[in-house]
């Protein structure tokens, strides 16, 4: 039954990134709904989810958008990496900080990769726009979506997992 929560959840996603995201704009950027789905299934399922929601989410994005499923799994691969990286440095984050964390790296790097792929694609490579009209604007928007989105699921009593892999009986 998770699974098919999860598989309805990011079909949602992609599909509000494609229908509901350009209607609110902040400069040349859109929020990333799917981005903050698998930040979402990351913070409060851990990672074994989103090891095959990420594949599924690329492909829903891409299909449904203009953009290469290829390049969007590409874009959406570092947060798995990077929510480890979190949780086992030694800097004391509590998981709400390491969640904002992942979604703005993660968002970063989705962001520079589809300039790059529209870049490859033909488009003029302005650099100092992309910065000021793209990547700041979608952090700003990806940030305060997921604070508006994570603050009810805590105060609804969903506790934050960890990114640690647990032994399991198959080994």
């Amino acid at each position: 039954m998770k699974a098919l929560v999860g598989v309805g959840a990011v079909v949602l996603a992609a599909i509000a990134q494609v229908t509901v995201a350009p209607l609110f704009p902040l400069g040349g950027a859109a929020p990333e709904f799917v981005l903050l789905g698998l930040v979402l299934i990351t913070a409060f399922s851990g990672p074994p989810p989103v090891m095959w929601l990420t594949p599924l989410a690329a492909v829903a994005a891409g299909w449904l958008s203009d953009r290469s499923p290829g390049l969007m799994l590409i874009a959406y691969l570092p947060l798995l990496p990077v929510g480890l990286g979190l949780e086992e440095s030694p800097a004391p984050l509590n998981h709400y900080v390491r969640t904002l964390a992942m979604m703005l790296v993660t968002g970063m790097w989705l962001r520079m990769i589809l300039a790059f792929g529209a870049i490859a694609g033909g488009a003029e490579p302005a650099v100092g726009a992309l910065i000021s009209d793209v990547i700041i604007p979608g952090l700003i928007l990806d940030l305060g979506l997921l604070t508006v989105v994570y603050i009810p699921l805590r105060l609804a009593g969903l506790a934050g997992q960890g990114m640690t892999l647990q032994r399991s009986r198959y080994y």
